[in-house]
Formats: structure tokens, sequence, C-alpha cells
């Protein structure tokens, strides 16, 4: 369903499913027979756990078993590495990978004497799956790519990748947001000035908005075509509240989610993603256990009965500058599904099992991952004249947070989108 939204006159992860995907049939590109048609640029912004991530170990002072490595000669891949997700060495994992956050600068660092890199920015290599293996069960942007190489794409060239560090919030990560705006420059330039088309999945909408909110209009006007926000959680999610309070096991087989916890309650990005309050207001039970229930008002007791205080502060640092509802002025296209189970309230039945038990789950509306309400911001927020730039709203019925990306009509709707704009002759000046 399309409807279009514009003014009067004219807006952890997360989370990581590792199921595989059917392939898609190349039907569709078919249609645009002219491959030498100039093309709109197109940078491709991944989501929480979407990036490909390595580390080196420089002699840790210590590890969880003394199987775990203190040392590394070289980087190695640490996310996504399949093979460190098992029961043996998942504790290693986690101590490699996880933030320490310093009150003092409300910023984090990584776990002392590991230092990590994301490789491949502005390529599209390890955006294309989340491990390096490229095992179809960890396909990630890879069906959208190669659709758009069949229609006279160029990786590197004309479709380029903007991989980051997405155990980090906004605030926590500012480097990335000037990488991108020259990731972005450069690739204009390099395409006789035509402005961008930005693919952004779940939380790489969040962080390509504070980007966006940063820049002039001019800047947008010459650089920007469009924003695609696919699956974009601006107002959080339920199932970040796991996350922090017994941990999630991911979806992925045999894995403990209580291994996992230390990791994902490190994250700024997992504060940053909790149920926000313009979406979920005072009053609203979002998790109940014998004697007390807890809403987006009661966060800072939420962290006291958890017994990780240190949260309180994260999740301020994290939402200090976070306005979703300033729009990215910018024409967007909000495509997400919905008609799935999605935690909508969690439920420990028995004060001896909190918080460490997994709890019982009240069911909301969503696309498993993200909840409705907050997937419909990109248009409520966005459009009806919030900005003077049109705003469109695509739904997919039953398309899951991460296989979206998989769905025919996604891909559809993107090479649509894409065949437009690359008819378009005119590129913009300067104000």
């Amino acid at each position: 369903m399309l409807t279009q939204q514009h003014p009067p006159l004219l807006p952890l992860l997360l989370l990581l499913h590792l199921l595989l995907v059917p392939p898609v049939a190349d039907a569709s590109v078919l249609r645009y027979a002219d491959q030498s048609q100039p093309k709109t640029p197109i940078v491709l912004i991944p989501g929480d756990g979407g990036s490909q991530i390595q580390a080196r170990l420089d002699g840790k002072p210590s590890v969880p078993h003394f199987w775990c490595s203190k040392r590394t000669a070289d980087f190695y891949p640490i996310w996504l590495n399949l093979e460190l997700l098992n029961a043996g060495t998942v504790d290693c994992l986690v101590d490699d990978f996880r933030l320490v956050f310093d009150p003092a600068t409300n910023l984090t660092s990584n776990s002392p004497k590991v230092v990590t890199r994301v490789p491949g920015f502005g390529d599209t290599a390890t955006v294309e799956y989340f491990d390096d293996s490229k095992i179809s069960a960890s396909a990630y942007f890879n069906d959208l790519a190669i659709k758009l190489v069949a229609y006279g794409y160029r990786r590197n060239v004309t479709l380029r990748g903007a991989p980051f560090d997405f155990r980090r919030g906004v605030h926590d990560n500012p480097q990335f947001q000037s990488d991108l705006k020259s990731l972005i420059e450069a690739t204009t330039a390099a395409n006789a000035g035509r402005p961008c088309l930005l693919v952004a999945h779940s939380y790489g909408n969040t962080v390509t908005l504070a980007m966006l909110q940063q820049q002039t209009p001019d800047w947008k006007r010459r650089h920007v075509r469009a924003l695609l926000a696919v699956a974009a959680p601006l107002g959080g999610a339920v199932k970040a509240l796991r996350l922090m309070s017994s941990g999630d096991s991911l979806d992925i087989p045999l894995e403990r989610p209580l291994a996992m916890r230390p990791l994902q309650r490190s994250l700024t990005s997992t504060a940053l993603l909790m149920p926000h309050p313009q979406f979920w207001p005072a009053g609203e039970t979002l998790i109940s256990r014998p004697g007390r229930n807890y809403s987006t008002a009661e966060y800072d007791q939420f962290f006291v009965d958890i017994g990780y205080q240190l949260g309180s502060r994260m999740r301020a640092a994290a939402v200090a500058g976070y306005r979703p509802d300033l729009p990215p002025g910018v024409e967007v296209h909000c495509v997400y599904g919905y008609g799935l189970k999605t935690p909508g309230r969690l439920i420990w039945r028995s004060n001896a099992d909190w918080p460490d038990a997994q709890p019982d789950v009240d069911w909301d509306d969503g696309d498993g991952t993200v909840n409705s309400r907050s997937l419909a911001a990109c248009a409520d927020l966005w459009g009806g004249g919030a900005q003077a730039q049109p705003v469109f709203n695509f739904t997919i019925p039953g398309a899951e947070h991460l296989k979206i990306l998989h769905r025919p009509e996604f891909l559809q709707y993107t090479l649509d989108l894409v065949h437009r704009l690359n008819a378009e002759t005119a590129h913009p000046d300067a104000l």
C-alpha cells in the first residue's frame, strides 16, 4: 500500500536474525534495459549488527576463560563471526566486543587492550553480508546489490556502502557523521554532481537522520536526492528492554541469552533504542513483575532494580540530543512491514526469576523486532507538512525486520524509485 503525505501545496541488536532467505529472481530488472543511462548514486547504510567489525587483542589483562586469547598478531573478524557464536567461545567474544562506559565523558571505549576497526568503508562488501564467509545465512544488502548491478550500477562507483560501529549511540560516534557526509560528497562529485539516494536500514536511519539534521538545506539539496528509510525504529523498540534485562539470544540457535547480556547492556546503541517516551507515554506498562511495573517514566528505577545503575547515565547521554521529530529535510520514502507478533510488554511471573530468566511476552503489532508505532513515526512525524519535501509511505504486510530487504515488494519499490530518479536530467546548483 503506497500513500504520499505532503504539505497542502506540494515529508542489538538490533537486532539480527540469521535465517536463510530465498534467492531473488532477476526478472524485475528486465524492464530497465538502458544500462548506459546516468545513475543516481546510491549509499547503503546498515543497521544494528549490520556492519562487519574487526578486532586486535594487544595483551588483555584478563580473560573469562583460560582458552580465550589475550593477544592476536593481527586484526581478525569479530563481528559477525559465526565461529565465535558457540558455547565454548561466546564468553570470549562478549568480553572482547563489549564497550566500557565512562560517566565522566558519557562516552565509551573498547574493552581494555582491544582495538577495533570497521573495514571496507565506501565499498559494499562488508554490508552485503554480515559474515565475511558470505554464506547465504548471513546475506544482508546482497540481494539489492545484485539487482542494482544487473541494472548497470557499479560497486564502489555508483553503489557505495557506509558501514559503522553499530555498538555506539549517535553521540558516541561523531566521527561516523563526518565520514558519512564526506562519502556522500565524494560520491556526488564522482557522479557528475548527481545527488545520492541514501538507503538506510533499521538503526542506520537513526544515525543518518542525525547527520542530515546537522547539514544546511543547500548542502542537502545538492548532495541528497532522497532517503529510503527501511524499517526505521525512530521511537525505539520494546525488544531493547529484553537486551538490558535478561539478554537476548538474537535468535541464534543454542545461544544463551545471559551470556550475551554483558555485551548487549554495554552498548550505547541499545540504550538509545529503548522505547522513547514520545511514543510510549508514562503510565503505559512495558515491564511487569510481582509488585512492580515499569513505564518509560521509571527507567531510572528499572536500571537500579536490574542491578545496572550505569544504564541510567548511558540512556541519558544517548538520548540527550536525539530528535526524531525534527525532519531530515530531504525527500523520504518510509518502507516497513507490519502484522507480525512483536514484543509489546515483558512479564516476569516471579521475582525469583527477575531479571535473569526470559520473560513472558504480551504481543504487539510490528515487524517482529520493532513496534508499529515506532516504524510508522517515519511518516507520522515527517509527513503531513512537517517538511517541504515529500514523504511517501509504503507498507508490506508480513515483512519481517531483516527479511524485508529480501522481499520482492521492497526490491521492486526500490528499483522503481531508482528508475524514476535516474530519468531526471537536471542536478541542483548552489543557492
